[in-house]
């Protein structure tokens, strides 16, 4: 009997009718996509200090409704971008093996993430060298400054992606496909408050600290949600759960939001003070863990149900803002950087600022992605 038959290609599933594109997915990274350029505005014009050339509000309550923006968004946003990006690896190695997998990979978000390194990492902090008071060679300011942008989700992305092709590599068989299986509430439930729990443990060590970067990530006590939902995406993949959500899903997501307000109303609301926060083991921490993990797991449940009922088409608009949305990810920091500039003189309130930087920001960043999309070579990695 030929027993290598186990550990070539094709696999069971790459060999299997391809399944129906999911539209709503697609519409869903725009969203996000979208989201995050928003984000990255309001942050200019509100009271967190943490973009190259940030302007805060002379009056502090002036800029609370982008600050409160920002928290919610911080929540689940970037968690969402996981969860999403796992649905779609467990395919790819079908098609493509563990190896090439990690090869594809290593070129659509290596080389991304360098290209920003060397050509736009310098426009995206020229601000910060401007500001200091001792100017240090640029040569210098450049080699040690570690602020990436939002590069750091290609870094950890990445990482995530080469250890899940490892662990394929070591089960060189595709599991046989299952048939769907419907997600149970209680399921959730065990998931959000699992989360919580690690997430409280993480914290101790990583401090939730808003937007000061560890090891180069901007939220990175946010990685046990990253990690867990990357993983809940690949398991969604095999299960189907994408394909069959409940449908309540929708009420269900409404129901974990609302309830993530009890733990914050308990005590989790100190967390939030960062001037002087509870110990990292103070049980604030866990109420605060409670309330972002349930409120991320709501978030994703209200999103996905609203986009597969209502957002699951495709046409000439959408599919260019799908085509293009990685590489808005890749473009949107240094022009954000360059809209803040050309805006600076203009008197407004900081939310009109930001209405108005966001519609300047979010259609060059798309333009500029489609533009730069049409040289062949780099369309084959954007």
């Amino acid at each position: 009997m030929n027993t290598t038959t186990t550990t070539t290609t094709p696999t069971p599933l790459a060999t299997s009718p391809p399944k129906a594109r999911l539209h709503y997915l697609d519409n869903l990274r725009v969203y996000l996509t979208f989201l995050v350029v928003a984000h990255h505005v309001a942050i200019v014009y509100g009271n967190i200090p943490a973009w190259p050339n940030w302007e805060g509000p002379a009056d502090p309550a002036t800029g609370l409704p982008l600050d409160v923006f920002v928290v919610l968004n911080q929540l689940y946003f970037m968690g969402f971008f996981f969860l999403l990006s796992g649905h779609f690896t467990p395919g790819s190695i079908d098609r493509r093996g563990s190896r090439s997998f990690a090869l594809e990979r290593l070129r659509r978000l290596g080389i991304p993430f360098l290209a920003f390194v060397i050509l736009l990492r310098p426009l995206y902090t020229l601000p910060t060298y401007l500001g200091l008071e001792d100017r240090p060679p640029y040569w210098h300011f450049y080699l040690t400054e570690s602020n990436n942008g939002p590069m750091w989700f290609l870094e950890v992305l990445l990482a995530f992606s080469l250890l899940y092709a490892w662990f394929r590599s070591r089960r060189p068989e595709t599991p046989e496909p299952v048939e769907p299986m419907r997600l149970r509430a209680w399921q959730i439930l065990a998931f959000a408050l699992a989360l919580a729990v690690v997430s409280y443990v993480w914290r101790i060590a990583v401090p939730l600290v808003m937007y000061v970067p560890i090891l180069g990530l901007p939220s990175a006590a946010y990685m046990p949600q990253y990690a867990a939902l990357f993983f809940l995406g690949i398991v969604a993949y095999r299960r189907g759960w994408l394909r069959t959500l409940p449908k309540r899903a929708g009420l269900l997501g409404v129901a974990f939001i609302v309830g993530s307000l009890v733990p914050i109303a308990l005590g989790g609301y100190a967390v939030l003070d960062l001037e002087n926060p509870p110990p990292g083991s103070d049980l604030a921490h866990l109420g605060f863990a409670l309330c972002d993990s349930m409120f991320a797991v709501g978030a994703v449940l209200l999103l996905l149900s609203v986009f597969q009922r209502h957002f699951n088409g495709t046409g000439p608009v959408s599919r260019f803002l799908s085509a293009n949305a990685f590489a808005v990810f890749l473009l949107h920091a240094p022009i954000i950087v360059g809209v803040v500039a050309v805006l600076e003189p203009v008197a407004l309130t900081p939310v009109l600022k930001f209405a108005l930087g966001f519609a300047l920001a979010a259609p060059l960043s798309w333009g500029a992605a489609a533009a730069i999309r049409k040289i062949k070579a780099v369309r084959a990695v954007l």
